[in-house]
């Protein structure tokens, strides 16, 4: 596997992250360096922690113990107004999307132009229009989000993540749980942006298929811990029985997820 160690440009390192809820351990001791210009899956079973994991890293929730240094800068050790400023340069695709319900797509997607940059409105609407035009949304700008399908609201949520131009960019399962159309949007949108060296991405996902085909790096969480991280072909091409065994299981969840969500469109 691979020594992360030997990375020449970490942009992040977690250093012996733990974190429990209601008295059960979800991280434990996780320690793991990013490469910059990577494009890192983090994957695992149901429950291993790796949506926490990345929302740790992200700044958007606090470990109970273990530091997360980006850019040489460990972010729990800093101001909230500094740790705000330094989010400027970070992206999120949440894994509900987390669109604000009473704005309009058009405002969710300005909303960080509005909120960290003085531009005037000429220039927010020109920005915002080109985003949703790349992301083939702008019909949609006047709607609110509940008049959307799901696979539609990530999408409008990624455009929101690459408004700022982004160095970091965060997504949690970006791919799963939406209609094959927005599927491979999103695919088609992620790829280019795997093969920026100016942007580092960190990607939770179930999707196997998706991450052999376009991770740099994977890094594979069970119970509660690192279990492995390596490259793609390190982890994917293991003899490794457990952690083929973790992988075989990761398959059967995300044959279930594609279940449920056929279900719920066919009615059956």
């Amino acid at each position: 596997m691979q020594d992360s160690s030997n990375f020449s440009d970490t942009v992040i390192e977690t250093v012996d992250i733990s974190k429990e809820y209601d008295g059960q351990k979800v991280l434990d001791s996780i320690s793991i360096k990013i490469p910059r210009g990577k494009l890192i899956a983090i994957t695992g079973v149901s429950g291993c922690g790796k949506s926490t994991l990345i929302k740790i890293i992200a700044g958007l929730s606090y470990p109970d113990s273990g530091s997360v240094i980006i850019d040489g800068i460990d972010i729990f050790k800093i101001t909230r107004s500094r740790l705000f400023q330094m989010r400027k340069e970070f992206g999120f695709v949440f894994q509900d999307a987390a669109l604000i319900s009473n704005l309009s797509i058009f405002e969710n997607v300005a909303l960080p132009l509005r909120y960290h940059l003085d531009l005037k409105d000429e220039e927010i609407e020109s920005k915002v229009n080109s985003a949703l035009e790349n992301f083939g949304l702008l019909h949609l700008k006047n709607y609110l989000p509940a008049q959307l399908s799901m696979g539609q609201r990530k999408l409008v949520s990624f455009a929101r993540a690459l408004i700022m131009n982004p160095k970091i960019l965060f997504l949690d399962e970006p791919v799963s749980g939406i209609d094959a159309i927005a599927r491979q949007k999103m695919i088609d949108m992620i790829l280019p942006l795997r093969d920026d060296p100016n942007i580092t991405i960190l990607m939770v996902s179930h999707n196997l298929d998706f991450i052999k085909q376009s991770a740099d790096y994977i890094a594979l969480l069970h119970q509660s811990k690192l279990f492995a991280y390596g490259t793609r072909n390190e982890i994917i091409k293991t003899r490794d029985p457990i952690i083929n065994k973790i992988l075989s299981i990761i398959v059967d969840e995300e044959a279930l997820i594609a279940e449920e969500v056929l279900g719920i469109l066919t009615g059956e």
